[in-house]
């Protein structure tokens, strides 16, 4: 079985051979607090009551299954537009923010980061299409928001 993500609520799953297990995640929102925590703690009835429930609702075989580990932990993500950021100030260079589709744009989020390093304007994106670096800055962003957020 595929990674699998399933609709609103979006619970997402993969499977785990190498430990005969699946991973099943949830990335919450409301009703959250906008803050971070120092040590965030997983929450039975969370699992129980919301990710299992929608999880067995599409994939009946997998009920009256339990759980053996769990943790929580932070989302990275742009919440102004989804979109990654990628900017140097003062020496620093941020490359972030990508929230669950990084791994899809990890190439190119990898590309225009080696650019900014290497103080290219342009970074040179598979299929040979160029991307301005700035555009995913923070001084001079030029992007449009991301319409499929994980």
């Amino acid at each position: 079985m595929p990674f699998t993500i399933l609709p609103k609520p979006s619970v997402y799953f993969k499977p785990a051979p190498e430990e005969d297990a699946f991973w099943l995640s949830y990335g919450d929102e409301f009703p959250r607090a906008f803050e971070l925590e120092e040590d965030p703690q997983p929450e039975e009835n969370f699992y129980q009551y919301g990710i299992y429930q929608v999880l067995v609702k599409y994939f009946p075989q997998f009920k009256n299954c339990q759980s053996f580990s769990s943790f929580a932990g932070l989302y990275a993500i742009n919440t102004l537009d989804g979109q990654p950021i990628i900017f140097e100030e003062n020496g620093l260079m941020v490359v972030g923010g990508a929230g669950g589709s990084g791994i899809m744009k990890a190439d190119a989020i990898g590309r225009i980061a080696a650019a900014l390093c290497s103080g290219e304007e342009y970074a040179l994106l598979y299929g040979d299409r160029k991307f301005k670096v700035s555009d995913l800055g923070v001084k001079s962003r030029h992007v449009e928001p991301e319409k499929l957020v994980i």
